[in-house]
Order: structure tokens, then C-alpha cells, then sequence
């Protein structure tokens, strides 16, 4: 199970990165408040949620020697 959760961080790790790379080159292109930037930024944000929400969980389990 620790297997899998590795992936999952680790696919959301290059999830964040291609998506701030993304918004950041559609922000270059079309100014910073297009439309498309903003959505960028708002499935960014989700991302970055749900990353810090794993990290603070495994977190946990490790003080609380829950694995």
C-alpha cells in the first residue's frame, strides 16, 4: 500500500510541475488574466490541494506510527 501512495505523490509532483509550466507559458502568450490562465490556475490550485493533503495524512500516520 505505501507502494501505491508513492505513485500517487509522485504523479501529482509532475501533475503541479506541467500544469505551472503550462499557465505560466498561456500567461506569457495572453496576458496573466485570460480566461485560460485562470482555469490553469484553478486545476493548479486543486493539484497543489490535494498534494499538501497527502503530505499532512502520511504525516500523521507516521507520528501517530499508523502505517
Amino acid at each position: 500500500m505505501k507502494d501505491r501512495k508513492v505513485f500517487v505523490v509522485d504523479d501529482l509532483r509532475y501533475t503541479i510541475e506541467y500544469l505551472r509550466q503550462r499557465m505560466h507559458a498561456t500567461a506569457l502568450k495572453k496576458g496573466v488574466s485570460h480566461p485560460n490562465v485562470l482555469m490553469v490556475s484553478k486545476i493548479l490550485d486543486g493539484a497543489i490541494y490535494k498534494f499538501y493533503r497527502l503530505e499532512l495524512i502520511q504525516r500523521a500516520k507516521w507520528e501517530n506510527n499508523t502505517w
